[in-house]
């Protein structure tokens, strides 16, 4: 497998974006906002129905595990049908999994792992289209632009969602309000539906290339890269996780966690936009450096001690930081599969690979969480200081292999 060089010349240098690419844009937004009106919420319900923080980290470990299966199915669906279908599979799981919860109700805490097999399955499917896509209906000249714009849509919905969630949680009686989130949930995935159903079809690629696929190791840029996905997995699988539900436990409101989402989120905004609209790829490598070392500055304050002083200061320090790692990290990721892709026959095998690294990092860091909770409550203030500098570390390594796999793509670009 050789890389396929793009000519830059022939490459739109304009951030103008297709029709599909906005489509595609208001198809994960409403996405987005589904999931962050109860991605929050969803631990800290199950939380307080079990008082038991292993329960909730149980139910996203079934999820991470059956998310990578999920998407080498998805993968070669696309292969076979269509690679739009994966994305309307994916919405209906995810359509599905919060009916489930709402005929559950109260009783959803015994059903944990396969709600868990559910929710997975729905990501899955999902963002395997998602990401392809993504690399189909942009090019090199809007990509950057394109991953802003997600990002910062992102951020809007992150910021909103759980605000308003938070808010309708503590203005209804018992378990009302969240009942009325998960509802809204299903409405915005609904909607993200009928999106998707707008796309143009995209044309089945073949067959699905296995060999290719255990292949990329061969490949000095995608054993790089590969070490990257596995170090940042690690690192945002634990903390999109974790650092909710700590908020609310120091805090004890929904409301609060709600607001301290809306807060932190809305510096993302304006991050994300920025580096997105005028980001440069020749400070690629700096934004890279800023953004992990200011993520892992931000954690250093609740590693010493886990208190809601310490979860402000990592939710202001870290919503700045991490769109100058994510943005150019993205890009540098979807320009990767765009040069080995070998014309886009190879493009959902590479994806395939890279949420294999992703869901390696994913699973590793939350089974070790879930273990600390659920073996060691005796000494457990100490055990999460420990796991939290290894997660600091790990999340500084992707640095090293992101930075040899840009000179192993500078090498051969000369």
């Amino acid at each position: 497998m050789k890389p396929v060089l793009t000519n830059s010349r022939a490459v739109s240098a304009g951030p103008a974006l297709a029709r599909p690419a906005k489509v595609l844009l208001l198809v994960n937004s409403l996405n987005a906002l589904g999931n962050t009106l109860s991605n929050i919420f969803i631990n800290v319900y199950w939380y307080k129905l079990t008082n038991d923080m292993s329960q909730t980290l149980l139910f996203n470990l079934a999820s991470y595990m059956v998310w990578l299966p999920s998407f080498i199915l998805a993968g070669w669906l696309s292969k076979r049908v269509d690679r739009t279908k994966p994305l309307w599979i994916g919405s209906v799981v995810q359509m599905l999994f919060y009916v489930a919860v709402l005929l559950l109700g109260s009783e959803s805490p015994q059903f944990l792992l396969p709600l868990g097999l559910m929710y997975g399955i729905g990501q899955g499917f999902y963002w395997m289209s998602m990401n392809v896509l993504s690399i189909d209906v942009t090019e090199a000249g809007n990509r950057n632009w394109f991953n802003g714009i997600n990002g910062a849509a992102g951020a809007l919905t992150g910021m909103a969602g759980p605000l308003i969630a938070g808010a309708l949680v503590e203005s209804l009686p018992a378990l009302a309000g969240y009942a009325t989130v998960f509802l809204a949930s299903l409405l915005c995935f609904a909607l993200s539906l009928g999106a998707a159903l707008l796309l143009p079809k995209q044309a089945a690629a073949g067959v699905f290339e296995w060999r290719s696929l255990l292949g990329v190791l061969r490949h000095r840029e995608w054993r790089y890269l590969s070490c990257a996905f596995v170090g940042v997995a690690f690192r945002d699988g634990v903390l999109a996780i974790a650092i909710w539900l700590w908020v609310f436990l120091a805090t004890g409101s929904e409301n609060a966690t709600g607001r301290f989402a809306f807060a932190t989120t809305l510096l993302s905004v304006a991050s994300f936009y920025l580096i997105g609209r005028f980001g440069r790829d020749r400070y690629r490598w700096r934004y890279l450096v800023l953004g992990a070392l200011l993520m892992g500055v931000s954690l250093l304050g609740i590693t010493l001690h886990l208190a809601a002083w310490t979860l402000v200061l990592y939710g202001v320090i870290s919503s700045v930081a991490r769109p100058f790692f994510d943005t150019p990290f993205n890009t540098l990721t979807f320009n990767a599969v765009n040069r080995w892709d070998q014309g886009g026959r190879l493009r959902i095998e590479l994806m395939v690979w890279r949420e294999a690294a992703l869901s390696v990092g994913r699973i590793t860091g939350v089974a070790l969480l879930y273990g600390i909770y659920r073996w060691g409550a005796d000494g457990l203030e100490a055990s999460l200081s420990l796991f939290l500098v290894a997660v600091i570390a790990i999340g500084l390594l992707p640095l090293l292999f992101i930075q040899r796999a840009m000179e192993v793509q500078e090498d051969e670009e000369s």
